[in-house]
């Protein structure tokens, strides 16, 4: 019977120790896992930061070819305006030149 109580407690001693092992094995899985999540977390910040500085360099990119195109718009409307302008000041002085050249053929012919 003394034999019997020793095996009893000894397979309590291996439960027992088995509980501990399993125990400490889950804590140190459940470490593991928060370091990898931590880890994934920090990589998949990286990779946001990354994406939002292209999305944001290509935005501003965007955003300078279309004023660019604008600009360009812009000046051909004012060119187009100052020649126009340019025009009419130059008919305006021609036909002055040209009163005053039939005044002085009047005049003096």
């Amino acid at each position: 019977m003394e034999n019997m109580i020793e095996d009893v407690l000894k397979d309590i001693r291996e439960a027992e120790k088995l509980a501990d092992d399993l125990e400490k094995q889950a804590y140190q899985d459940g470490k593991n896992a928060v370091l990898s999540a931590e880890a994934e977390a920090q990589r998949q910040l990286a990779l946001t930061k990354e994406s939002v500085k292209a999305d944001r360099k290509k935005a501003l990119k965007d955003a300078n070819d279309l004023a660019a195109e604008r600009r360009k718009v812009i000046l051909k409307k004012g060119e187009e305006a100052a020649s126009e302008l340019a025009e009419q000041k130059n008919s305006v002085i021609e036909e002055t030149a040209d009163k005053l050249v039939e005044i002085l053929l009047e005049k003096y012919s």
